[in-house]
């Protein structure tokens, strides 16, 4: 595909958890339509949240695309192309493919070829539109080039950069909990799940950010993501943490009020341990959908040789993972047939329980007032 004359849309990084009502990405989307109306090719990559963003706008907006796609390997980048390509939707058509790779002998930095990334995103562009920018920061440094080499730079859309600091992770006081969940027992295996700083396992990319943009709030939250296996009648297995990567589907028969120590942020993965969102099965139920007890071991010499390794879990070092009671099944769970008296959500708040009972007819308790 020849390209047009080109612009890029310039974001230093954003906060990780976006809505439509943030003022980013509104003036985002307004750019978008500016660059449509005016038939220019758009500069764009992936890697990173803003980038990913003006991406799927512009598929979505069948807007010509160059795009640059950073990969240590030609066998990683091709792998790499097609991903993008199911992710966002692309029309192979309106896309032209440049790779970024290390030159022969030149180690791969990650965090060196993103900056790289940025550099050649925006020294291919004719137009700089500039939205919201970091002072001092590479994306601003690039701007600045840009000017010194007479690009067009088209402020319409400017926004001040804000730097927001507000922590994501939160506690729950065990005394605050409601007698309801108080006398919720063990009776019930529960998935509990949380918000995510990005788009749901089982969910394309361009699908993400477009709920992103129409939203009010962040579409990703732990209440979101409880409503969508509800919705769905459906939990995706994870391979994420599991003994030889198995795809599983996690329980706990820990009491719900029992939780609530473990409900905290964890820096590291940048998400909740645990939160109070989840979808129980009545016991009886849950084991004849396949779920049975993790067996914990100590050290790998002890590990059960009479149990699937799916099935086995070390104490942990750190964390005694045994508090969890964990059960768990091989594969995606379907309770697409489930009784709704076999079922019960739990959730943060009453006004959350409320409104999810209200639409589900499922039993909804919830932990604070």
């Amino acid at each position: 595909m020849q390209i047009q004359r080109s612009a890029a849309i310039l974001l230093s990084q954003q906060p990780l958890r976006p809505c439509g009502a943030d003022a980013w990405v509104k003036q985002t989307r307004n750019a978008i339509m500016w660059v449509k109306a005016n038939s220019l090719t758009l500069r764009s990559s992936v890697g990173m949240q803003t980038w990913e963003l003006v991406t799927a706008l512009a598929s979505s907006e069948k807007i010509p695309l160059a795009l640059v796609i950073p990969a240590p390997t030609e066998q990683e980048y091709w792998q790499t192309r097609g991903e993008v390509v199911r992710q966002f939707a692309l029309d192979e058509t309106m896309v032209t493919f440049r790779g970024l790779r290390p030159d022969e002998g030149e180690e791969y930095d990650k965090h060196k070829f993103m900056q790289e990334r940025d550099r050649l995103v925006v020294r291919n562009a004719d137009v700089l539109a500039p939205l919201s920018i970091r002072p001092g920061g590479l994306m601003s440094r690039l701007l600045d080039g840009g000017r010194s080499e007479g690009k067009p730079i088209i402020g319409s859309w400017k926004v001040a950069y804000e730097f927001r600091d507000e922590p994501l992770g939160y506690s729950i006081d065990k005394t605050e909990l409601t007698e309801e969940i108080r006398r919720c027992g063990d009776e019930y295996l529960v998935h509990w799940t949380r918000g995510f700083s990005g788009r749901w396992p089982t969910e394309r990319a361009i699908d993400y950010y477009l709920a992103v943009v129409r939203s009010q709030s962040y579409p990703r939250s732990g209440y979101d993501s409880l409503r969508h296996i509800v919705r769905r009648r459906k939990i995706a297995a994870s391979s994420r943490n599991m003994p030889d990567h198995t795809p599983t589907v996690c329980f706990s028969a820990l009491p719900p009020s029992e939780l609530t120590p473990l409900i905290r942020w964890r820096a590291r993965h940048r998400q909740m341990s645990f939160e109070p969102y989840g979808i129980g099965l009545e016991r009886e139920y849950a084991l004849s959908l396949g779920l049975a007890p993790v067996r914990y071991y100590i050290g790998d010499k002890d590990r059960p040789p009479d149990a699937p390794v799916w099935l086995t879990q070390s104490t942990g070092v750190i964390t005694d993972w045994r508090q969890e009671k964990e059960y768990r099944c091989r594969g995606d769970l379907d309770f697409y047939d489930a009784p709704k008296d076999k079922l019960i959500c739990y959730c943060r708040t009453r006004e959350e329980a409320r409104r999810l009972q209200e639409v589900t007819g499922i039993r909804t308790v919830a932990f604070m007032p």
